[in-house]
């Protein structure tokens, strides 16, 4: 380790206007300025394409765009282009589904285009409502691209949280369930204040109203979360001690309660990653089809770190030293969750713990790093993301019919993960953009 549900029904993207390209990689020449937007069909040919569904990658393919969908895909020269076709010769590079990051809070605009400029052309805002969002005007972009958001919320809360709606008894928390998904919410959040005493109701309610259930649990009610049936549970570091054996849940409550331990040191020291309480929890997850959001990037900072304090007081030197000591035990944890078949996904926790965007490619970066294989990590950051939010129909793989959103890498992810950062261009419901040497997004268009 290194120290450094259903979307909501109203998809936001920006309208984009024509600019001329700037910054593009070799190969894309022909590139121009127009002035006049024109449903056009583009052939993205010579490219090597990772679609996200878990295959080895494909050389010399190619992929067909028109009216911003894929419409084809084959082998080069197997797909026949309409009459006009642009084709845009891609040799060397590779063609990868956009990114889905299933767990941030962009605030601006401005956070927005760094998510895009990470090839996020997705992002789950599980701190936000569809009410604030549409508050702070993140509807109107201007001319810039931005990655779909999808709201839920509120998050449940309880007792002092300065976020999300506060309530003060159970039966209140069922009713706001209620509440969010007459209003159409995407997914109903509950955060690590809500008492676990409250965690079965809220499940149930959840059904009912067949509303996913988000669960954000950094203490107690992991595992009871995810046995009522959340579609989600998070972090991987959960700090739960019914995942710990039964001789430590003592011990490490005493620590935890003291606070003079960042509870999830205490946690991970003592947890035993292939023993029989683990494996409850992988019980839990299967059962139920739920997901894993590990948030590992976030793990070396506080998790829960007040949104007044900026920027969050890092950990000790002491307290670094000892998480990183107990780190091989997350890794552990995290190749038995996937062994056994939990499906994972990639969230960045951003900004609260990681900067946004760079979080994200921090967070793949560590499951490689743990032990997953890149393609897998892919998969995760691309298809399961898309499965999680309701939305593997129209995103999160290169398959005939979907949306036109990828981006086009200058190097090969699977030998290397980092080179996911290598991006060149950025398509968005089949407009491609580039960021130009001024960080502004330019329109490319293929003549």
């Amino acid at each position: 380790m290194r120290r450094t549900g259903t979307s909501i029904r109203r998809p936001l993207l920006a309208v984009s206007a024509i600019l001329a390209g700037a910054g593009l990689p070799d190969g894309l020449a022909g590139a121009g300025q127009d002035t006049f937007i024109a449903q056009q069909s583009e052939l993205f040919t010579n490219v090597t394409v990772i679609d996200g569904r878990g295959g080895p990658p494909r050389p010399s393919s190619s992929v067909l765009v028109w009216g911003g969908r894929i419409r084809d895909i084959g082998a080069r020269g197997s797909v026949a282009a309409p009459d006009g076709t642009v084709v845009v010769d891609l040799s060397g590079a590779y063609l990868i589904p956009g990114f889905i990051d299933a767990h941030a809070s962009p605030q601006t605009t401005q956070d927005l285009r760094a998510l895009l400029a990470a090839g996020i052309t997705g992002v789950r805002d599980g701190a936000t409502s569809l009410a604030a969002f549409e508050e702070r005007g993140r509807g109107s972009f201007g001319e810039d691209p931005v990655p779909t958001v999808y709201v839920g919320g509120p998050v449940l809360e309880a007792g002092s949280a300065s976020h999300g709606v506060v309530l003060e008894s159970e039966a209140a928390a069922v009713a706001e369930v209620a509440r969010q998904a007459s209003d159409e919410a995407g997914f109903v959040s509950v955060a690590s204040s809500v008492p676990p005493s409250w965690l079965v109701g809220i499940a149930r309610a959840a059904r009912r109203a067949e509303v996913p259930l988000w669960a954000d649990r950094r203490g107690s009610g992991w595992l009871l979360a995810l046995r009522a049936g959340s579609a989600v549970g998070s972090p991987l570091i959960s700090g739960d001690s019914e995942l710990l054996p039964e001789s430590e849940r003592g011990s490490f409550e005493v620590l935890a309660d003291a606070g003079q331990v960042p509870a999830r040191i205490a946690w991970l020291e003592r947890v035993e990653p292939e023993g029989p309480d683990v494996d409850r929890a992988v019980t839990a997850l299967l059962s139920n089809d739920s997901a894993l959001l590990p948030l590992l990037a976030s793990a070396s900072a506080p998790l829960d770190c007040p949104a007044e304090a900026a920027p969050c007081a890092p950990l000790s030197d002491d307290e670094w030293t000892a998480l990183q000591a107990a780190w091989p035990k997350a890794e552990a944890l995290l190749q038995t969750f996937h062994a056994q078949g939990v499906r994972l996904l990639v969230g960045s926790d951003a900004p609260r713990t990681t900067p946004l965007g760079e979080g994200f490619h921090r967070e793949m970066q560590l499951l490689v790093e743990a032990g997953i294989p890149a393609l897998d990590v892919l998969g995760m950051a691309t298809r399961n993301g898309a499965i999680e939010l309701g939305q593997l129909h129209e995103r999160g793989t290169i398959e005939i019919g979907k949306r036109a959103d990828f981006l086009v890498l200058e190097a090969n992810p699977v030998a290397d993960i980092r080179n996911a950062r290598r991006i060149s261009l950025v398509v968005i419901d089949g407009r491609a953009w580039a960021l130009g040497p001024d960080d502004a997004w330019r329109r490319v268009r293929f003549n």
